[in-house]
């Protein structure tokens, strides 16, 4: 398939395709033309890149992941445990962008009390 059919089938941009391929995530043929040409195959590997940038999984992560995704080594269990991670970072973000509001509204109490003191 062209490289607007696969951009088609797993709506993920013609632009984002060839980044991947330049990384050396996907690979295609090129035709006498200068066409690229996917198989089959590239379509399951470009909605596993897909859903795991949607996840916010890096593409160096995903380059780690992938060739075990493709050759089938790689487990339910191996995802569910990059997910937890993931999640744990998330939390980790939340927790630290909750004592930062907090400081804010110290801050903002701290300025109420200095605009009442002054005359």
């Amino acid at each position: 398939m062209r490289i607007s059919e696969l951009s088609a089938k797993t709506q993920v941009s013609v632009h984002r395709l060839r980044r991947y391929e330049a990384d050396g995530l996907i690979e295609s043929q090129r035709l006498p033309n200068g066409y690229r040409v996917y198989d089959e195959k590239t379509l399951k590997h470009v909605i596993f890149i897909a859903m795991s940038r949607e996840m916010g999984f890096s593409l160096p992560l995903i380059a780690e992941y992938l060739p075990r995704f493709k050759a089938g080594k790689l487990s339910a269990q191996d995802m569910i445990d990059a997910i937890l991670a993931r999640v744990a970072e998330i939390d980790q973000l939340i927790s630290e962008q909750q004592a930062l509001r907090q400081k804010l509204m110290d801050h903002i109490g701290w300025f109420k009390t200095q605009a009442r003191r002054k005359p």
